[in-house]
């Protein structure tokens, strides 16, 4: 009787403490459902604040599957948009419904949806009394066997939810780690890209994805030869610098794309670690900076190649003046028209009306005329160069359209090509002058700059097309009310469409490496609509020739509208 009395205490007692443990199982469980919707809460306020929605149904049903005793997870936009959904399969035997909401910018307010089943945790404790029902007849050994394991399964579940927690405050750390070195390869303006050992893409960030057109997902894991074909020539100093464990450094990576060169700084980065080897090149396109060295070199060349010419020009004019001089006096000294020289030729028995017609018939007269207009012309053709060479000082003045173009034609005329690629003197210049064009408030020397650069173009234009009929360049003037209309056409081989939309570009250019720089029509472009308001614009076809127009208003100011067709100044 008091063995029946002290199973029935103990009974009553076991099954007293089941039901302390069920509710305390109960509770750890919906607290541990509560902190894994925090969890998720948190992960998908990342996505959603990024809009990357295209990701949400797979996370959410990675999470359902593997976030213990899920019976449903769902996340709902703000619109009624089911962004993902992950439900299991057969009915919940005791639901715990939480819900919670996510804000974000571009809708408003996510609602989460979390479902857990802790049937498991009732059928475990209904199994428990079960075996204590099953065991009253091993009294002792099942009341021991009960209390024992009773208390090793608590302290194991203690165990394991402490251990639930470190690992889940772990992963969070690893996935902000992960995030934040994401967004640190993805805001670098330089592309970065991993390989292992094997040359296979590991890591591929925003830069290279916006540059080559490729996503990550689409790389990872690929070659890099078959992502980069220009990083063939690379691989053997891949392999040094992972071997060496030393950067490996190309100051000046020449590549080619649509046949036009570009430089890029390669540096390869070796990676150690004790589980693989690998590497991160760095790629930086330096175009722009090398074509900038080389235009700072070809500026410092012409600077000297000026100032000599200057110094040239200016020695070139002394002997010039005094051959001038000379001609002219010679000419007076034989002149029968001066009573000094017939007075000496009185005093020396000189006839000087036949000296006159002997030095006439035997064309002494005509050389000597010849030489003081070769010397006149020689002196014209300095003082074009030297007006053009001169420092500009930036002041606008009144100046003649016709005269400048003139003076241009001069200044090309005279232009010495050191290739041989054309024969300015071979060309046709036609000249369809406006006579009545008033005068133009401008910087002289600016637009002699636009206009030799614009013709001499035309020249390199038709020199490459080979053809059988004359060059021309047509130079037209027109007075346009406020604007003075300038046109310079060439009958050479014109501009594909593609061409004629890149024109002002800088740096853009159609000439062979070392033939051009690509600034001069950005430069001209530059000159005519900032520093005196005007507008430029092309006309081209392929076959046609091309035709360039440049309006300046007559009184240079902001003010001052172009007419509606050329607005826009390309």
């Amino acid at each position: 009787m008091g063995l029946l009395l002290f199973m029935g205490v103990l009974l009553v007692s076991t099954f007293v403490l089941l039901e302390e443990q069920q509710e305390r199982a109960l509770r750890m469980a919906t607290e541990n459902a509560q902190d894994d919707l925090q969890f998720m809460k948190h992960m998908l306020s990342d996505s959603l604040q990024q809009n990357n929605f295209e990701h949400l149904d797979g996370l959410v049903k990675s999470w359902g599957r593997h976030v213990r005793d899920t019976q449903e997870l769902k996340l709902t936009a703000a619109n009624g948009f089911v962004l993902g959904h992950f439900q299991r399969q057969g009915p919940a035997t005791h639901p715990y419904r939480l819900e919670a909401t996510i804000p974000y910018s571009y809708q408003g307010e996510a609602k989460l949806l979390f479902i857990k089943d802790l049937g498991n945790i009732d059928a475990n404790i209904a199994k428990l009394r079960w075996k204590l029902l099953a065991g009253l007849a091993l009294i002792g050994l099942v009341l021991w066997r009960i209390a024992w394991l009773s208390f090793y399964r608590k302290e194991k579940a203690l165990a394991l939810d402490q251990a639930n927690r470190q690992l889940r405050e772990t992963a969070m750390q690893l996935e902000t780690t992960r995030a934040y070195l994401r967004n640190v390869f993805d805001s670098m303006p330089s592309i970065l890209m991993g390989v292992d050992t094997q040359g296979r893409v590991t890591i591929w960030n925003k830069r290279a994805e916006d540059v080559y057109g490729l996503s990550a997902e689409t790389v990872r894991g690929r070659p890099c030869v078959e992502v980069l074909p220009d990083a063939a020539a690379c691989l053997p100093d891949l392999r040094a610098a992972i071997d060496s464990g030393e950067p490996v450094r190309f100051e000046r990576h020449l590549t080619h794309v649509d046949g036009i060169p570009h430089y890029s700084e390669v540096v390869i980065y070796p990676l150690s670690s004790e589980l693989e080897l690998g590497a991160v090149i760095r790629i930086e396109d330096i175009t722009q900076r090398v074509q900038m060295e080389q235009l700072m070199l070809q500026s410092e060349k012409m600077l000297t190649v000026g100032g000599l010419a200057a110094g040239m020009a200016h020695e070139i004019n002394n002997p010039l003046s005094g051959v001038l001089q000379s001609s002219q006096n010679i000419l007076r000294r034989i002149s029968p028209e001066l009573p000094a020289n017939r007075a000496i030729a009185d005093e020396l028995g000189l006839d000087l009306d036949a000296m006159g017609r002997f030095l006439e018939r035997r064309g002494i007269l005509g050389f000597l005329e010849g030489i003081r207009e070769a010397a006149g012309r020689a002196s014209r053709i300095v003082a074009d160069m030297l007006a053009f060479i001169r420092r500009s000082t930036a002041e606008f003045s009144p100046v003649s359209i016709n005269e400048i173009l003139d003076t241009v034609v001069r200044i090309s005329a005279n232009d010495y090509d050191l290739k041989k690629t054309y024969d300015f003197k071979k060309i046709e210049i036609v000249r369809e002058y406006d006579p009545g064009l008033s005068p133009v408030s401008c910087d002289r020397t600016e637009i002699e700059q636009v206009l030799l650069n614009l013709i001499k173009n035309a020249a390199h234009a038709m020199a490459e097309q080979e053809r059988h009929g004359a060059q021309r360049i047509l130079l037209r003037t027109t007075d346009e009310g406020e604007w003075a209309r300038i046109e310079i056409e060439d009958n050479g081989p014109g501009m594909e469409e593609a061409v004629r939309n890149r024109v002002f570009e800088p740096f853009f250019t159609t000439k062979p490496i070392g033939m051009g720089t690509g600034l001069g029509l950005s430069v001209s472009y530059y000159i005519i609509t900032k520093q005196h308001n005007g507008t430029i614009s092309v006309e081209s076809e392929p076959g046609m020739g091309t035709r360039f127009i440049i309006r300046l208003p007559y009184v240079s100011s902001p003010q001052a509208q172009p007419p509606a067709e050329c607005k826009s100044g390309h």
